[in-house]
């Protein structure tokens, strides 16, 4: 289910009112659901407010009242996806410890693909406006959990070392995701595979050099 809506951004992203009760969060999140719904079907720039009202079944003013327009809304969706790849890392990190990198790799690509499988919009929200993005702080959020993961597999890796690999693994991962939109069927698994094999490849160079001075 989706959380509550908390955002600290540009006035013009920020909902005009955060619900305080629980009857709030859920039209909030009957809201988001409805954006979430619409903009996978049609995109990103011909959704419009009126659509995801009616997707949404409430009054118009209700979603102005809690969101002052699309990039809003759109900007709201977007930090409830990060939370939720949030959660996925996070359980990744806890495992991390007891997995061979490739097994992290493998693991990475798979639940980023099971992450934009079960969230339609995600696809077409990557046309949306950049000020539509996730705050800034979850985004670091993403890139310390990610090399959570690097150092659980290579201890001895300097942190400074492991989040310059996160922030190259997540531009990767995008890319994945980019490809994975426009794709067949048979042409997504195919990326899959590269994917796979270039993002073990690129850290295993960085990260197995370290792994042997801790055996030396």
């Amino acid at each position: 289910m989706l959380g509550r809506v908390n955002v600290h951004t540009h006035p013009a992203q920020e909902p005009r009112r955060v619900p305080q009760q629980p009857r709030g969060e859920r039209r909030v999140a009957q809201l988001l659901h409805g954006a979430a719904s619409v903009i996978a079907e049609v995109g990103y720039e011909p959704a419009t407010m009126s659509a995801i009202a009616e997707r949404a079944r409430a009054p118009i003013g209700s979603l102005y009242q809690f969101f002052p327009n699309k990039q809003a809304i759109t900007h709201a969706l977007r930090t409830e996806y990060g939370k939720d790849y949030d959660a996925r890392l996070a359980a990744l990190e806890s495992e991390a410890k007891h997995l061979s990198l490739q097994h992290v790799v493998a693991r990475l690509i798979t639940l980023t693909v099971g992450f934009v499988e079960s969230h339609p919009a995600f696809l077409a929200l990557l046309d949306a406006p950049s000020a539509t993005r996730s705050p800034a702080s979850l985004r670091r959020t993403l890139r310390h959990r990610l090399a959570g993961c690097f150092t659980a597999v290579c201890p001895r890796t300097a942190r400074a070392k492991s989040l310059a690999l996160a922030a190259v693994t997540l531009q990767v991962m995008k890319g994945l995701t980019q490809l994975y939109a426009e794709a067949s069927s048979h042409e997504r698994r195919q990326y899959i595979r590269e994917y796979r094999a270039v993002l073990f490849s690129y850290l295993a160079a960085r990260l197995e050099p370290e792994r042997s001075r801790e055996n030396e």
